[in-house]
């Protein structure tokens, strides 16, 4: 008796010291996250609102702080919502400028300022053909038709001789929803006989949904802990991951592609087909609007980290069964033939890129998945010489 007594005691303990390093490790994480999240109510000078015609857009002389676990960025607007230096909508006499769309690769939200290929594309311009000015208009999130409708009401006022798109491969589905990346309400064109009609507009605005987050984080399984582990393993140790799955502690992974997959592998061919050419028409709208403008459009391929790093191609491939090791180039082959009929050019920094990608140099963040200070500088370093000659008078 005296012995099961005693056995039942040190379960006790044991029970008892677990919960309680339990406990002090979620209470260790909702302080950390509370730390890394916005003040309460929210930033005095928020980055991003809610846009009727847009679904969101960056408000004039916003600034806040994005911290990441793999960078500690603040980030400004200047009084038209631009991140960059103050421009004017006239453009300075003798002055050749370019307006840069795009998503959050062409905002560099992870980046200061003066390491987004903005910046840098705008200094090795300056060193051919000065004065240059290259004026960055991308926002996280958005799509190639939001980056029209945004050219059409406000970008074609600042009168660019080249407008370049960044395109990354998730556009090809978004183009064709009215919903955007993390749920979020945006417009969205039809096609009819050939020809684009708006949709969604007004876009409606995406409901309250903050019960049960913790600074913006849902809990998983009520855990704030469990949460941010399961958000690093999932990006970082895969298969570390599905193990931890397998015993409860992370969220389990999804093996269905998500639609935005849906162009990267073979499937889904007339949805796929759809988005295409959806995606074509917003390309050509876009530009007869340049250059109705007195402008000249242009694209530059934003390749994800999967299609430079064999690593993280593996990856996905083995997630999704996409067939990328098969078919690695089935995005840009198809971007580049939709801009190749368009008269649009086209570059693919893919390979320099690769280059830059090396062990304990990587050119993206490996979990964020964005460029780093690396693949800002690649993309600016392949960009000069491919926009030089696409500007007045700068051969």
């Amino acid at each position: 008796m005296t012995r099961l007594r005693s056995a039942l005691l040190s379960l006790l303990l044991l029970l008892v010291s677990l919960g309680l390093v339990t406990a002090l490790v979620e209470v260790a994480a909702r302080v950390l996250v509370a730390r890394a999240a916005p003040p309460a109510g929210g930033p005095a000078r928020p980055i991003s609102r809610y846009d009727a015609q847009l679904g969101w857009d960056k408000p004039p002389n916003g600034e806040q702080r994005i911290q990441r676990s793999e960078f500690d960025v603040t980030i400004r607007t200047n009084s038209k919502g631009l991140r960059g230096p103050e421009r004017e909508y006239a453009k300075p006499a003798g002055t050749r400028r370019v307006l840069i769309l795009g998503d959050s690769f062409g905002e560099g939200y992870y980046v200061e300022e003066e390491q987004t290929a903005r910046a840098l594309l705008e200094g090795g311009l300056n060193l051919a053909c000065p004065p240059v000015e290259v004026l960055n208009a991308a926002t996280a999130g958005y799509s190639t038709d939001q980056e029209y409708l945004f050219y059409a009401r406000e970008g074609r006022r600042y009168g660019s001789d080249l407008v370049l798109v960044f395109f990354y491969y998730n556009d090809v589905y978004y183009n064709t929803s009215g919903m955007g990346t993390g749920g979020k309400p945006k417009p969205v064109f039809e096609e009819r006989d050939g020809q684009l009609v708006l949709g969604n507009v007004p876009v409606p605005e995406r409901p309250d949904d903050s019960a049960g987050r913790v600074a913006g984080l849902i809990p998983w399984r009520g855990s704030i802990a469990l949460r941010l582990l399961s958000n690093r393993t999932s990006a970082g140790a895969p298969r570390l991951h599905g193990w931890l799955a397998r015993v409860g502690l992370v969220e389990p992974l999804s093996r269905e592609p998500y639609k935005e997959f849906w162009p990267v592998g073979g499937g889904h061919r007339d949805e796929v087909g759809e988005m295409w050419r959806r995606t074509a028409l917003i390309l050509q709208a876009l530009q007869r609007d340049v250059q109705a403008a007195g402008g000249r459009l242009a694209v530059l391929y934003v390749p994800a980290r999967f299609e430079i790093n064999d690593t993280a191609m593996e990856e996905i491939d083995t997630r999704f069964h996409l067939g990328l090791r098969k078919a690695p180039n089935r995005i840009f082959k198809q971007l580049k033939s939709i801009c190749d009929a368009a008269g649009i050019p086209v570059l693919d920094p893919r390979p320099a890129l690769r280059a830059a990608e090396r062990p304990g140099r990587p050119a993206y963040y490996p979990n964020d998945g964005h460029w780093n200070a690396i693949g800002n500088a690649v993309a600016a370093q392949e960009l000069v010489p491919f926009v030089r000659p696409l500007l007045p008078a700068c051969r």
